[in-house]
């Protein structure tokens, strides 16, 4: 997570310190979240051997794909809902 805003290095630094899985959770839901601002767009989704894999694509055309992680629709919800806090309280 390099050339992040200052406001944001603190909380990239808090996921980096996670589990694997915890950060997969939360980068899956601001992936979500991106789509939801109109930033990106879902193009694929494609089992695997670890679930499904979501493939996005960003306005700028930067492709990329995330393994959806094993949690719940609440979990999800409550994540995403904890990102919209975290980036509202710091202006994005």
């Amino acid at each position: 997570m390099t050339n992040l805003p200052p406001e944001l290095r603190q909380f990239a630094a808090f996921l980096d310190a996670q589990p694997s899985n915890v950060q997969l959770a939360f980068q899956y839901c601001m992936a979500l979240l991106m789509v939801e601002a109109g930033k990106a767009k879902l193009v694929s989704t494609e089992p695997s051997e670890n679930g499904s894999v979501c493939t996005f694509e960003t306005m700028a055309g930067d492709i990329f794909s995330i393994n959806r992680p094993a949690i719940s629709e609440d979990e999800e919800a409550v994540l995403i809902e904890q990102l919209r806090v975290i980036l509202d309280e710091e202006g994005f």
